[in-house]
């Protein structure tokens, strides 16, 4: 017990010496985006006059106080840090965000200064060297080194707090409040003591809970990462602001994991020296706007504080003096939960008197948990009491999920102009906003384009596809023509979603060295691109490169592919692959068939390319001989493409480039008798009957003798059949000896042989399409002299008078299965 008690003075102490101005240092441990440690902050920094303050931020951020001080900005807002390319004609990367939010202890901190012209001292590493360190750590798991720039590290959170949210003290903590996670057991601890007064008595506590957290955590997991020499940069920064001049004390304010080691700096030969690090990676900063979105995403990873907007009311509420700040913030959100409601989802809105009995019941329930008014757990527990009715707990509700977005908010900040932003960034704003998409907040909308008849609804589908190839993440097209895979080209309408989001801005930052404009950032990325294509052996194929061309087209950028149209020939002409250089004749004919929307028309580059691309591919039907046999169902699928674009091409109007259709039934008719595996002979006969090669007679021969004669499986019997049908399905229908012979065939099957084969004609027939279905099968039962009603079996709805009767002989029905006990028959099973 005694040892107990010493153990409980001893960290007492430790508590007390934080903001006794021990050798002139008061030390103010936070929680990043804590209300609490916000106000409480303020109100330490007020009284103690400090002459410097000691802040932990990446020292290369000091180069942006001034901006910090813009009277205009809106709050969320973040530092982005970008790094440098190891060329010059690399990419910048982001490095990492430090968001700033209305509770921001940090930016309580930066404000009094500004006010009150303190020093403020940036004490953390810079962010570059947060990359070098995560650079190396990966290095060192992977067990193997890593040259700068090999690998893009995706931007972090440089307010990362995970060891105090994630620490075993922390869990521990959870279960002995019997709450349900670290984010509750805070804001029992430390959020319910936003309204008090004693800053000492807060930051006392705050630090013993961290030292507590820091306790916990192995030594070995601490120096595992960065954290010993950002302290010791830390420390050094506490140097360097003890020789300001003036009067008063420094105030260091970090986050509270770090603390301990800078009341108390490790002996000296157990310190990690600052300049042990790695060398840093070359970065810059810029000011971007944020979102509330974004800051509630950061709990996921420690790194902040869940449903920001929540915490945002609860701090005006107390900055405007509320007897009962908790309970005012918990009216807002409810209010504010009805409006959302009444305009998103009218059938979900509950009546007044719930709306009323929920703040009620959020107050009670602080009550009974010892608070001084309602969090944001008793908020969400007092929602699911009151407003959620007959729903399973265990599923999310509708009306809850509204209620989380409304804590979490949907705000997104401002930066002023020439507070930082590159040229692009406003560029691309002022593109958007003219487009007609809205950039105010961080909601995502919808947007749907008549790309075809609209002139502005093309710029703006273009605009989102430059988005896209910039790698934005701006837009997702949910639903539109693919003219890289050929489907849906038809359609007359793109539908998107779009989003603003930090994500978007630090990007366009990133990109910001390729230049002031959309057009010359993205001709940098697609120039980028292309030389990547040789880099990474892509471009022999050729169809990276003409995917490539595609992208741009949609993009707007169709007079901006010179080069990567010139690269694309000579790869074609130097592919071996028939199934390839197929392939890349089917993207460069849906080029052809989409060149006025993907603005190739009038150019005669891509006309040039298709008519190499089908040249090539007829050079290469000689390699359909001894092909392998995992490389036939490719091959005879590249046949049937170009058999079709020839057959189209060749009937082109007098304003097209028309294909010779002569070149590919020369080519054929040389395979005629070549070594062909069974299903490319089917595919080739195919193609010589429908250019009068082969007769009816022959094509029954080489197509339906295998099935009836061949000496192999019968499964494998079936290929001859399965390549024409890839090919020319409706040959079956239109070609009397071929349909007759086939069922001739299978009359003289017996049992066993037929179920044998049943399997791949199964297979083989679902080349045809659902009309082709439909036709052969009119054809075979006219053949067989039966009356085939293919016609939809409704050929009108129900009527009302039909669909009335049923609705009562169903009622009736359930009432005599409940007369008689059966009742539970009627109930659907539980998933």
């Amino acid at each position: 017990m005694e040892a107990e008690a010493a153990e409980h003075e001893a960290f007492a102490a430790y508590g007390r010496r934080l903001t006794a101005g021990e050798g002139g240092f008061f030390f103010l441990p936070i929680r990043h985006h804590s209300p609490a440690c916000a106000l409480h902050l303020t109100a330490a920094l007020a009284e103690i006059g400090p002459r410097a303050i000691v802040l932990e931020m990446p020292a290369d951020f000091a180069a942006l106080l001034p901006l910090l001080s813009h009277p205009d900005i809106r709050l969320p807002i973040a530092i982005v840090s970008v790094a440098d390319g190891e060329g010059t004609s690399d990419e910048r990367l982001p490095v990492g965000y430090w968001p700033f939010s209305a509770t921001s202890p940090e930016w309580a901190a930066l404000r009094l200064a500004g006010e009150r012209g303190c020093p403020v001292v940036f004490a953390d590493q810079e962010s570059g060297a947060r990359l070098a360190a995560a650079r190396q750590e990966k290095a060192r798991e992977e067990g193997e080194g890593q040259a700068p720039g090999e690998e893009a590290t995706a931007p972090a959170l440089l307010t990362d707090e995970g060891q105090l949210a994630y620490s075993d003290y922390a869990e521990g903590l959870v279960k002995r409040l019997s709450v349900r996670d670290f984010n509750e057991a805070w804001d029992r601890l430390f959020e319910s003591r936003a309204g008090q007064k004693d800053w000492r008595g807060f930051f006392r506590d705050v630090g013993i809970h961290c030292a507590l957290s820091r306790l916990a955590t192995p030594a070995a997991a601490i120096a595992a990462d960065d954290t010993l020499s950002r302290e010791a940069s830390m420390r050094a920064a506490m140097a360097r602001a003890a020789l300001s001049p003036g009067e008063g004390p420094i105030a260091v304010i970090t986050g509270g994991f770090h603390t301990p080691a800078l009341i108390d700096p490790p002996a000296e030969g157990e310190r990690v020296e600052a300049g042990r690090a790695p060398p840093a990676v070359r970065t810059k900063s810029y000011l971007i706007r944020y979102t509330h979105d974004h800051l509630d995403r950061i709990n996921g990873y420690g790194a902040g504080m869940p449903s920001p907007r929540w915490y945002e009311r609860l701090l005006g509420r107390v900055g405007e003096g509320h007897d009962d700040p908790f309970t005012e913030a918990a009216a807002d959100v409810v209010l504010a939960l009805a409006e959302r409601l009444r305009r998103d989802r009218p059938n979900f809105m509950p009546p007044l008197p719930s709306l009323a009995a929920t703040v009620a019941q959020a107050r009670a329930l602080a009550d009974l948990r010892g608070l001084p008014g309602p969090g944001r757990a008793e908020i969400i527990d007092a929602a699911r009491s009151c407003l959620v009715k007959g729903e399973d707990p265990r599923d999310q509700s509708p009306l809850i999920e509204v209620l989380m977005t409304e804590l979490a908010g949907e705000g997104i900040g401002e930066v002023p102009r020439g507070a930082g932003a590159p040229p692009l960034v406003e560029a691309v704003r002022s593109r958007a906003r003219a487009l007609g998409f809205r950039i105010d907040d961080g909601t995502e909308r919808n947007r749907l384009l008549d790309i075809h008849r609209k002139p502005r609804h093309l710029a703006a589908s273009r605009f989102l596809h430059v988005m896209s190839l910039l790698g934005t993440g701006f837009g997702r097209c949910q639903r539109g023509p693919d003219w890289v895979g050929g489907t849906a080209t038809d359609v007359l309408f793109e539908e998107w979603t779009y989003r603003w989001s930090p994500a978007v801005e630090s990007r366009l930052v990133a990109l910001s060295i390729d230049g002031d404009t959309v057009e010359r950032a993205a001709d940098a990325v697609l120039s980028r691109s292309v030389e990547a294509l040789g880099r990474e052996g892509k471009a022999r194929n050729a169809l990276a490169a003409i995917r490539l061309l595609l992208i741009a087209g949609q993009a707007g950028l169709a007079g901006a592919c010179t080069a990567l149209m010139a690269a694309i020939g000579p790869a074609v002409a130097a592919d071996p692959d028939f199934g390839r250089v197929a392939l890349c004749l089917s993207m460069l004919d849906n080029l052809r068939r989409g060149r006025k929307i993907l603005g190739f028309a009038g150019m005669a580059g891509p006309d040039v390319l298709r008519l190499a691309a089908y040249r090539r591919a007829i050079d290469l039907l000689p390699t359909l001989e001894g092909a392998r046999e995992e490389d036939v169902p490719r091959y005879v699928e590249a046949l049937a493409t170009l058999n079709e674009i020839a057959e189209t091409g060749a009937a082109a109007g007098d304003d097209e480039e028309r294909l010779d259709l002569d070149l590919l039934d020369e080519g054929i008719s040389a395979l005629l008798d070549g070594d062909l595996a069974p299903r490319a002979a089917g595919a080739v006969a195919a193609i010589a009957h429908m250019s009068g090669r082969v007769s009816a007679a022959a094509l029954a021969t080489r197509v339906i003798g295998p099935l009836q004669f061949g000496v192999g499986d019968p499964p494998a019997r079936v290929e001859p059949l399965t390549g024409l049908l890839a090919v020319q399905p409706a040959l079956l229908k239109r070609t009397p000896a071929l349909l007759e012979g086939l069922d001739e065939v299978l009359a003289g099957f017996d049992e066993a042989d037929f179920i044998q084969v049943l399997a791949p004609l199964r297979l083989a027939f679902t080349a045809l399409a659902p009309d082709e279905t439909d036709a052969l099968a009119a054809v075979i039962a006219e053949a067989k002299g039966s009356a085939l009603g293919l016609a939809p079996r409704f050929s009108g709805g129900p009527s009302e008078a039909g669909m009335l009767a049923n609705a009562r002989l169903n009622a009736t029905l359930a009432e005599l299965m409940q007369a008689d006990g059966l009742a539970a028959w009627l109930m659907e099973p539980a998933s």
